[in-house]
Formats: C-alpha cells, structure tokens, sequence
C-alpha cells in the first residue's frame, strides 16, 4: 500500500512539476540581454557578455549599458548574473522554452570549505536549491552555437545543494537516501507522502525539491 502511495505521489509530480532540475548550460560568451547584482546589492542592466571562467564560474564579466559604456565586473565583486537564452538555442529541443536565463547565484560552495562561488542555478528558487556542481558532472557530447555552447545527455552525478541560502552541501546519486533526512526532514507534511528516498529516485530529485518548496516553509504545509 505504501508503494501504492508512493507511486501515485510521484505519478501527481509528473504532472504537476515540469523540468523542475535543469541540465547546465554555462555562461554566455557572446552579448546577451540580463543584468548582474553587485556584493553592495546594486542592479546593472544592459548587454552581458561572460570573458572568462574559473572553475566553470564567471571570472570576468562586462557589462554593456544603453549609452554603449561598457562596464567590467570581477567575479568576486558580484552575488548574481543572469543572462537571456538565446532564442535560436531552443530550436534543439534541449533546452526548455520556460527556461528564459541563465542564472550565477553566489552561494556557499561545500567544495571550497564553505567559501562562496558563483555557481549556475539548475531549479527554481526556494526553501532548497539545486547548482552546478562542476566536479561531478560528466558530458557524453556537446555541440555549439557560435560562443553558446548546449552540453547533451549529461550524466548528473552529484549536485550543490543549498537550503535556506546558507547551509550547503554536496548530494550524490549514491549518498541519495542518507540525505533524506537533513533535506527534507522538517517538513512532516512532506515526509508523510515521502518517508524516504533512494537511488531510483535520484532523476526526480528536482520534482521532489519543487514539491517540497510548494509544499513547505520552515516546516509547515501549506494552506
């Protein structure tokens, strides 16, 4: 009866949640609409181009403004950058049309003992949160559009996972279900429909960090 339950809750998620974990993309190196937020929480518009990665996070970033002053950014001097997808990058099919950006939160990196990177958002934003974790991605093939290059069929080994934007840590398909716990523990309305997880569920872990976001704020359901 529990399979049953499990089976069914997992059957609405299908329905309900759609590409709730994105597959990484990388930055933009060529001129795309977006903006950028500095450290000092100030907002800058315009053209953004990515000029060089470090460990897969932007290193360099320039920023063109509707006078045509162009603007350059350290990495290390921004908490967020968002980019436009290219229109002509859907026409694969690889790449959900919800999916309007490419977005580099700074966040706690486990990888780093704790220091903060800009690392590629993989979900929506919520309670927990799923990133780029560049040591633990394998890519079978990639092909490019022009600087815009679309990695295919990866092999998604471990994410960074960030709960209430300051506690991180590193999920992997193996440890899945010893993360049950300190993930979605708090939340009794979740656990309750979802008392535990294991390594067949690793390709629903960003339908099931979705739901938990919809479902959970500090522990309590929803009304």
């Amino acid at each position: 009866m529990k399979t049953l339950k499990i089976s069914l809750f997992f059957a609405l998620l299908s329905a309900t949640v759609s590409r709730a974990q994105y597959a990484p993309l990388g930055a933009i190196t060529s001129w795309a609409d977006g903006y950028v937020v500095t450290t000092e929480n100030d907002t800058i518009r315009g053209k953004v181009r990515v000029n060089t990665m470090v460990n897969d996070a932007p290193a360099s970033i320039v920023v063109r403004l509707a006078d045509d002053k162009k603007v350059t950014f350290k990495g290390e001097k921004l908490r967020l950058v968002a980019q436009d997808i290219p229109k002509f990058a859907y026409a694969t099919g690889a790449i959900p049309r919800e999916r309007e950006q490419i977005v580099f939160e700074r966040v706690p990196n486990p990888r780093k003992d704790g220091k903060t990177a800009l690392l590629e958002r993989l979900s929506h934003p919520g309670k927990i949160t799923l990133y780029f974790d560049a040591n633990g991605w394998k890519k079978n093939a990639e092909y490019t559009f022009g600087n815009f290059t679309i990695a295919t069929n990866p092999k998604d080994l471990s994410f960074v996972v960030v709960k209430d934007q300051t506690n991180a840590r590193i999920v992997k398909k193996g440890t899945f279900d010893d993360e049950h716990e300190a993930l979605f523990g708090d939340c009794p309305a979740f656990v309750q429909r979802f008392p535990a997880a294991t390594r067949r569920d690793w390709k629903r872990f960003g339908d099931l960090v979705e739901s938990y976001n919809q479902t959970c704020v500090v522990g309590v359901a929803l009304n």
